[in-house]
């Protein structure tokens, strides 16, 4: 940990010296967050850029609506910005950022649940999409991914929470009974009903 200190202080000592944002340089994670943590507001930038087309892809996963997940995504780093003094540098910091973005999502689909049932979120899909498309967007204007999307999303919150972490964000199975806090045999029955769901919905495509 005191190794850790050292590091740390070698690397902010570097920054003052050294323009963060040097043209045609690829900075690590590490650099940008010590640099927000010294206050230059600037550095979080590069992190948006390598981050955000990750998280939206993961929380469309989840939530299924364009409108939602640019709220969601653009809300979760507002948070994690305003959280990076917290933020411990020996630790990664997508798991960290997607863990913001994962509890704001959970926030919103609890709302929506509220206000309608399965069957009225089942027939209403998700959102048109924009015709002036983004570059998320374009990536999934194929029809057979937009009926995938739309069929994940018409899963109850159970299932379409295993099925995201699983597929969307490469956990496995101890990892999502951890954050979930579900036995690991649980994980795996709901993992297997999102699959069957998914292809009797899916079935014509396949």
């Amino acid at each position: 940990m005191k190794e850790n200190s050292l590091v740390d202080k070698k690397i902010r000592e570097e920054s003052r010296n050294k323009p963060v944002l040097a043209s045609g340089e690829e900075i690590s994670d590490k650099k940008l967050i010590l640099a927000v943590q010294e206050g230059d507001k600037k550095a979080f930038s590069p992190l948006i850029r390598r981050y955000q087309k990750r998280l939206f892809r993961f929380i469309y996963g989840l939530v299924g609506s364009f409108d939602a997940t640019e709220d969601i995504v653009q809300e979760t780093f507002i948070k994690a910005f305003k959280a990076m003094e917290t933020f411990k540098t020996e630790y990664e910091f997508y798991p960290w950022l997607a863990t913001i973005a994962r509890n704001t999502a959970y926030t919103s689909i609890h709302k929506e649940e509220r206000k309608e049932s399965l069957n009225s979120l089942q027939e209403k899909g998700y959102d048109p999409v924009s015709t002036d498309l983004g570059p998320i967007d374009k990536l999934l204007d194929e029809e057979g991914q937009k009926r995938f999307y739309k069929a994940v999303k018409a899963l109850p919150v159970k299932y379409r929470t295993v099925f995201t972490l699983r597929h969307f964000e490469d956990m496995d199975y101890s990892a999502i009974a951890s954050y979930l806090k579900i036995p690991p045999g649980t994980v795996d029955s709901r993992l297997y009903r999102a699959r069957k769901l998914l292809l009797e919905e899916l079935k014509d495509l396949l």
